[in-house]
């Protein structure tokens, strides 16, 4: 099932993470939720994506006004990716935290 909300994946009919009850059957070009990294690791991932031709959407969680005044080291971002190259990107994601060794693929803290 898909969270309309959220945009993540889920497998109950009620979403884990924001409790919202608009799930549904995901459709191909679904933005779906992919991890959290923070200001290094995220551009790691995101030169991994487009050199996987894997379309993606990159969100800041601060902002840049925010970013600004604590540092941009401080910026976290999250990363979606359509819902048909979700197993793909997973993949990049799993590789690039297997191959660091340090960089755990996060859940955003709701």
């Amino acid at each position: 099932m898909y969270c309309e909300k959220c945009c993540r994946i889920i497998e109950e009919d009620r979403c884990p993470f924001c409790k919202s009850k608009k799930v549904r059957q995901p459709e191909p070009h679904d933005p779906c939720f992919l991890t959290e990294q923070n200001y290094v690791f995220s551009g790691i991932l995101e030169d991994l994506l487009k050199q996987n031709r894997i379309p993606c959407l990159k969100k800041d969680v601060m902002g840049a006004g925010m970013a600004i005044k604590v540092g941009p080291m401080l910026e976290r971002s999250r990363f979606y990716v359509p819902y048909e190259h979700l197993d793909a990107a997973l993949a990049v994601t799993e590789e690039l935290c297997a191959s660091s060794g340090d960089i755990p693929a996060e859940e955003p803290e709701e």
